[in-house]
């Protein structure tokens, strides 16, 4: 039987771009209107089959996949926090000198400013008058008005404070906490699990007046909170039994949502929320789920592997990243991207697995990723996708 030679062409480059994993999903099944032919390819040992459809089209649709434009390589470098959509706070690691039988390796840090459309980075001096030991972390409301601010001392003391963005008072929370967990309930209240040294600790409901009241969780099945997630004016954790749990600072018996959680990402908007699970009693692989802020779950699998981690979320919610390793070569591996708006997952095509948390850009059109590095200690990988 004659095949058309256009046509016959167009599959071969479309089968190539999908086996290179670069533009195409793990879902290759394509919706449209001017389909013209589809056909099977095999794809792995197991001899399972992979539908591939032909389209006239000379651009693939943006639902597609991902598309990447170009990849930028900072040696000796993790991200801190993205400036802005193109520059970046890094810290650069330098080994000062080599460990020995009897010593161990002694490092040094430095911050700078790194600007990706330049190239050229600045020193970044600290000027807030904190001490030399204490770190701060900054977390701004949802309507950016307000920031919650802690500054550490040490490990286990932290100074709480509510700024006002707009006129730069700070107002101190008089509380002793020995976590960082928490997040915005909304736009005028921040929910702090202060956590301490001899049990869970309270959880405080702090108003962007500097004010602040104990919430009460009638929850017998929580030592201390290990996943812990706000937004929407819902509070989210996991128990000792890996169970998925919700309740509200007026609603202090939780509502069960999900078994055998191991980790919880909520989206920026707080309508998904992404679960990885290893099954079961905490056996079996790992598995990464997306479900609604009721429980309910939604759509099918979405990764699966030895080890899932650093889910992360794009700043718009559209796209959660996240990294998967499996000791079998033909499972997945390396890091995906999930489209919330087509429904695919589609695999960037690098070979490395991230060493610290992935990290969008503000509009979402660049990843950070951050690896090990022999000779380097850390090479940071910013990947720009395709608009």
């Amino acid at each position: 039987m004659k095949i058309n030679e256009g046509i016959y062409i167009a599959g071969l480059l479309a089968a190539t771009l999908l086996l290179v994993g670069i533009l195409f999903g793990c879902d290759a099944e394509q919706k449209s209107s001017t389909l013209v032919t589809t056909g099977q390819i095999s794809t792995g040992d197991g001899g399972e089959k992979r539908e591939l459809t032909v389209v006239k089209e000379s651009k693939p649709p943006a639902e597609q996949g991902i598309a990447v434009q170009r990849i930028h390589r900072i040696d000796g470098a993790n991200i801190e926090r993205w400036l802005s959509d193109h520059e970046l706070d890094i810290q650069i690691t330098t080994l000062e000198k080599l460990a020995t039988a009897e010593t161990e390796a002694q490092y040094s840090y430095s911050r700078f400013r790194f600007d990706l459309e330049t190239g050229k980075r600045l020193s970044i001096k600290e000027q807030t008058g904190a001490g030399k030991e204490e770190f701060i972390k900054a977390f701004l409301s949802p309507d950016g008005k307000y920031s919650f601010i802690q500054t550490w001392k040490n490990k286990y003391e932290a100074v709480n404070a509510i700024k006002n963005m707009a006129t730069g008072e700070q107002r101190e929370v008089a509380v002793d906490n020995y976590m960082e967990v928490g997040g915005w309930l909304n736009s005028d209240s921040y929910i702090l699990a202060a956590g301490s040294k001899e049990g869970r600790g309270e959880i405080w409901n702090i108003s962007v007046d500097g004010t602040r009241a104990k919430i009460e969780l009638k929850d017998s099945e929580i030592e201390c909170f290990t996943e812990f997630a706000v937004g929407n004016g819902m509070i989210y954790y996991t128990d000792a039994k890996s169970r998925l749990k919700s309740f509200t600072p007026t609603r202090s018996k939780p509502t069960l949502l999900a078994a055998d959680v191991s980790t919880l990402s909520l989206s920026p908007d707080s309508q998904r929320i992404a679960v990885s699970t290893a099954g079961s009693g905490g056996q079996g692989e790992s598995r990464l789920l997306i479900y609604d802020t009721g429980g309910h779950l939604q759509g099918l699998l979405i990764g699966k592997g030895d080890v899932l981690s650093h889910q992360t979320w794009s700043p718009d919610s559209s796209k959660l990243a996240f990294a998967v390793y499996t000791e079998d070569k033909g499972g997945m591996n390396g890091i995906y991207i999930f489209d919330t708006v087509s429904g695919k997952v589609s695999p960037l095509g690098l070979p490395y697995y991230p060493a610290y948390p992935l990290s969008w850009n503000p509009s979402g059109s660049r990843l950070g990723i951050t690896v090990d590095d022999k000779e380097k200690l850390a090479v940071t990988h910013i990947v720009d996708f395709k608009k």
